[in-house]
């Protein structure tokens, strides 16, 4: 095997490809002019809402999802996240984070633009796991659609509750970004805190 290449089992095969591909476009979008307002792009399929929240940041990025009875009464909501250094662990949350972060990452290169990323996912009763394929393309697919522009987090944060069921109190205390947001006073988030 040549240098620099790594066998790896057929599960992680995938995240693998998804983990180079992401790594490669954000050499890409590093280089590319930030983004001028926050935008909200969404898209929902299977019993699952995706929304992505750009802000106007150097990349940083952070993967937020939420089942919701899909088995029962359980509400369970897993998080991890990366600032603009690369990320040296793999994730707890599994493959999802890395399918996820290269479809936006994707879609920042195709653009010519750069932003931070805030990805929240909301699986609903009825939802049926199908793999991190399906987190892939449902973000690939809110990526392509129209953003909805905001001027502050606080308001597109307020857009993205009216389409989730779970509070956004529930998204924001699993969030490690937003609350750097808040204590550095990049945005302001008066109305949930």
């Amino acid at each position: 095997m040549g240098r620099g290449r790594r066998m790896v089992p057929t599960r992680w095969s995938i995240t693998a490809c998804d983990t180079a591909i992401a790594d490669h476009m954000l050499c890409k979008v590093r280089q590319n002019s930030l983004i001028d307002s926050y935008q909200v792009r969404e898209f929902s399929s299977l019993h699952n809402h995706f929304a992505v929240l750009l802000m106007p940041t150097g990349w940083q990025y952070e993967w937020i999802e939420a089942f919701l009875q899909v088995m029962g009464n359980e509400e369970q909501v897993f998080s991890d996240w990366e600032g603009h250094a690369k990320k040296r662990e793999y994730s707890p949350v599994g493959g999802c984070y890395y399918s996820c972060k290269m479809a936006v990452l994707e879609a920042l290169a195709r653009e010519g633009r750069q932003a931070g990323a805030i990805v929240l996912r909301e699986a609903r009763k009825g939802y049926v796991p199908l793999g991190v394929f399906n987190v892939r393309e449902n973000v690939r697919q809110a990526m392509q659609q129209t953003p909805r522009v905001f001027e502050g987090m606080g308001e597109a944060l307020s857009y993205i509750q009216t389409k989730m069921t779970l509070p956004m109190d529930r998204f924001i205390g699993e969030s490690t970004l937003l609350e750097e947001c808040r204590r550095e006073r990049q945005a302001t988030l008066s109305m949930y805190w």
